[in-house]
């Protein structure tokens, strides 16, 4: 069952990675639009990262930076995550994951509450944030 499930993910995120390298967010309509822009005309901290997602598949990091500035430290998280047990069990160490840390998810949550605060201040070098403003 467990695998089956694996194998379904897999394809499932293979099948969006495919279709966000073909198909640029800015240029087609069938992706979402944040909710909380349309509501609000604020930027919430994830605008930008269908278009980050898209420019990083093409390795455009500068492209990903502009259009979402923490897409890329959270990508890297995800991966750290995923990868910190296998390199344990493959490499025989015994680090500690710092996702398990108590004070992470607070950092976290600090960090993406002053990215939203900011990327949403009309002056520089804050405006800068917003999504696709530094390019």
């Amino acid at each position: 069952m467990k695998k089956s499930v694996n194998i379904i993910l897999l394809l499932l995120i293979t099948g969006v990675a495919v279709l966000f390298f073909l198909l640029d967010p800015s240029k087609h309509e069938i992706f979402p639009t944040c909710l909380f822009y349309s509501l609000t005309g604020g930027y919430c901290p994830g605008c930008g990262s269908q278009r980050a997602l898209h420019s990083l598949l093409h390795f455009n990091i500068a492209g990903v930076i502009s259009y979402n500035f923490l897409f890329l430290p959270a990508a890297l998280l995800i991966l750290y995550h995923y990868v910190h047990p296998l390199l344990n069990k493959m490499l025989g160490w015994k680090l500690p994951n710092l996702f398990y840390k108590k004070q992470t998810p607070w950092i976290i949550f600090v960090v993406v509450i002053l990215f939203w605060v900011a990327r949403n201040l009309p002056i520089y070098p804050f405006n800068v944030l917003a999504p696709g403003m530094g390019k």
